[in-house]
């Protein structure tokens, strides 16, 4: 009697206890969540890639313009220097 009781107890909280499967739909949720954070953590590093690209362009782009900002005040000062002499 006794051990049947106990064996009863045992079957419960096994069963009780004992692991849950994650439904069909939840796993498939998991999946496509998995699948998204792959995406955004692919589309993040190609953005980065750009961006680090666009930094070095600017970069460029401004010793450019301070290269032809120096020209200009050289010419400047050439007119200055010529037209004084006139």
């Amino acid at each position: 009697m006794h051990r049947l009781l106990l064996v009863l107890i045992l079957g419960i909280l096994f069963v009780g206890c004992g692991p849950k499967w994650a439904k069909k739909e939840t796993m498939d949720a998991l999946n496509e969540a998995r699948a998204a954070l792959q995406s955004a953590e692919a589309t993040v590093t190609e953005l980065e890639g750009e961006k680090a690209q666009m930094e070095q362009e600017k970069a460029q782009l401004e010793q450019e313009i301070s290269n032809l900002n120096n020209e200009i005040q050289t010419i400047q000062n050439k007119i200055d220097t010529q037209c004084k002499k006139k």
